[in-house]
């Protein structure tokens, strides 16, 4: 039972973790930030724990997530898979290929 809810947070965090990874392409296509470096300034993370992201090392953490959505208006229910909307905005972009 503990390895099944172990895999289970680990699915959700692999998930969210590609999200936001997939949100930080998004900022940058849209001009909201320019660079991983950028990002990473303005959610109060070093752009090397990104880096160890990527390569499924470390996770982002609650802490961060509120950050991104406070700074950037984006949809919490996104990141967690259960709404289509990217930001909270009428006519946000839907992301849904996860």
């Amino acid at each position: 039972m503990k390895k099944e809810i172990k895999n289970s947070k680990q699915h959700v965090t692999n998930i969210v973790d590609r999200r936001l990874l997939r949100l930080i392409d998004l900022l940058i296509y849209q001009n909201k930030i320019s660079t991983l470096g950028n990002f990473s300034d303005i959610i109060g993370m070093k752009q090397q724990n990104i880096s160890k992201i990527k390569k499924g090392e470390t996770h982002f953490t609650v802490g961060h997530i509120e950050n991104i959505c406070h700074k950037f208006n984006v949809n919490a229910n996104w990141i967690f898979g259960l709404e289509k909307k990217v930001f909270n905005m009428p006519g946000s972009v839907e992301i849904t290929d996860f």
